[in-house]
């Protein structure tokens, strides 16, 4: 089958594939290509097609596998002509009209900016070359009607009058090939349009804008201040923040059905964050605590991005939120806060069978048993009591090494390591009342278990273990730490709660005030910050029996 080399547009052409050009990182589409086709017209994708980048006009090699593949659709701005793309593209040519629009990518700031600069870097470049063709060939230039660009010596011909004289005079230079003195085209010929202004002198007029290179360094530096904090932010904050971002996005899609006119994603008003709140509760029915989540996000991302989220659209968004709020049915749609938990429950948790019924088809011939692996009862029972003791983060037992926990005479010195940028604490912990709930006693039981089973001395604290009772070497994740304990719940039988990693956070303070336990003590423990409304919480819930309105008032 024959091969032929043919040359396109593509805006006018066939040959349009989305790529993203190795030297400006931008995907576009070509503004020319060079590839081989078959017989029947179609491209043939064995040669390597050579296109050029519509953005920097760098000229590269692609492929097949070069080609992104369409992931969503653009609508152009003139003719309204809806084309797919991909999400990426930051440039895209109307196949209805023919014009170069910006793609979807250019809703964030910083592909907006890293296109702009591409482009005019372009501009520049061809400016250049027109130039250099104009000095190199002044007679082709002028017979194709084709201005010099000025020199020193033309621009002193130039005289500048002294602000007193009442009119300009100036020699009357070549202008578009028209030698000087040649009578001036006819008013049909060319038409000028120009706003009339009042004559006299314009402020800043020929003055060229010096670069000031501390400008320069200050700009250089808050950007890396930018990408070094977003980079320093965990991982689950920069997805959930993306995940807001994205329903912003969709935000967008779904106004513009509803309206036919597509608004920026850095229009943030009050308009639009009581719209985006009213959105998330009909449309998307999101609880009011996840609503007021996905606000924050979305502030966040907007201003990483370069927008401004004012303060009176971020007040009506909050004030917006207060109904939904003392809404009982709105209030069912989440999952609701973790119950504590108390030292009873411990105990259910820690002696419960290490055979468990595990439900199944009512139709299937037998049940299934699933047999807990010693490793892993002794890991969680010593993961559950330390992390109620210490008021553990999932992320803080996550990170936990045998470092950090030191057996002393009274008990435990842990030192409970930071995360999510919260500051270190060292706590105290000591022996219990219970043998099954002494978080000391299940520590150092967990310890010489796993030790035995060949884990490295001073590693992790808590290791996985896997159904057939191996130990392996990566610590438990912070997810780890938050399911062993909701799974060692529904195992002893604890339904009816919604019992997670935080339930023995909360079920500390709330255990320890019904002990008379004194407020700052718990707070230390946990790592509270002074006025923590999520503390408060659990402290009033703790005191709500002790000296409460009604006791002892004669009912």
């Amino acid at each position: 089958m024959s091969e032929i080399l043919a040359r396109t547009a593509a805006s006018g052409g066939r040959f349009s594939p989305f790529t993203r050009c190795p030297s400006c990182d931008l995907v576009t589409q070509p503004d020319s290509a060079e590839y081989a086709t078959r017989g029947d017209g179609t491209v043939d994708w064995t040669v390597a097609a050579r296109v050029r980048c519509a953005a920097c006009g760098h000229r590269h090699a692609i492929t097949l596998a070069d080609v992104l593949p369409a992931t969503t659709t653009h609508t152009c701005v003139r003719c309204a002509t809806e084309s797919p793309c991909p999400a990426a593209a930051a440039r895209m040519v109307c196949p209805g009209c023919g014009l170069s629009n910006q793609g979807p990518a250019t809703a964030y700031r910083t592909v907006a900016d890293q296109l702009l600069d591409a482009e005019y870097r372009h501009a520049l470049e061809q400016q250049a070359r027109l130039n250099a063709a104009k000095q190199a060939h002044p007679e082709r230039a002028a017979a194709l009607g084709l201005s010099l660009p000025p020199t020193p010596a033309s621009l002193d011909r130039v005289r500048v009058p002294e602000e007193e004289d009442e009119q300009v005079d100036a020699e009357v230079l070549p202008v578009s090939g028209r030698p000087a003195g040649d009578p001036a085209p006819e008013a049909e010929d060319e038409v000028v349009e120009a706003e009339l202004v009042e004559d006299g002198p314009v402020d800043g007029a020929g003055e060229v804008a010096a670069h000031d290179p501390a400008a320069a360094v200050l700009a250089a530096m808050n950007k890396k201040a930018a990408e070094k904090l977003y980079n320093d932010r965990p991982h689950k904050t920069k997805t959930g923040y993306a995940r807001d971002w994205a329903l912003w996005v969709e935000f967008h899609q779904w106004l513009e059905q509803q309206t036919g006119v597509r608004l920026q994603l850095s229009d943030i008003d009050v308009g639009t964050f009581v719209g985006f709140v009213t959105w998330l509760d009909e449309i998307k029915e999101a609880a009011p605590s996840s609503i007021e989540r996905r606000v924050t996000g979305v502030c966040s991302e907007a201003r990483r991005y370069g927008y401004t989220v004012p303060k009176e659209a971020r007040a009506a968004a909050t004030q917006a939120l207060k109904p939904l709020k003392l809404d009982e049915e709105r209030q069912k749609r989440g999952r609701g806060k973790a119950a504590a938990i108390t030292p009873a429950d411990l105990k259910k948790m820690n002696t419960a069978p290490v055979k468990v019924q595990r439900p199944t088809d009512p139709a299937a011939s037998r049940s299934r048993v699933l047999v807990v692996p010693e490793l892993a009862r002794l890991r969680d029972r010593a993961l559950h009591t330390l992390r109620f003791a210490v008021a553990g983060r999932n992320g803080e037992m996550s990170k936990l090494d045998d470092s950090h926990i030191r057996l002393v005479a009274e008990g435990l010195e842990v030192h409970v390591p930071s995360v999510k940028g919260r500051p270190a604490r060292d706590v105290v912990v000591a022996y219990g009342e219970n043998l099954d709930t002494c978080p000391v006693r299940c520590w150092n039981a967990w310890l010489e278990a796993k030790l035995a089973a060949g884990a490295a001395p001073d590693g992790p604290a808590f290791l996985g273990v896997d159904q057939w009772g191996n130990l392996s070497t990566k610590r438990l994740s912070p997810d780890g730490c938050g399911r062993a304990l909701t799974r060692s719940a529904k195992y002893a039988g604890l339904t009816g709660r919604r019992i997670t990693g935080h339930s023995a956070r909360r079920g500390l303070v709330t255990t320890g005030r019904r002990k008379d336990k004194r407020v700052e003590k718990l707070r230390t423990q946990g790592g509270w910050a002074k006025n923590s409304p999520v503390f408060w919480e659990y402290v009033d819930e703790g005191d709500k029996w002790e000296d409460n309105a009604t006791e002892g008032i004669g009912l």
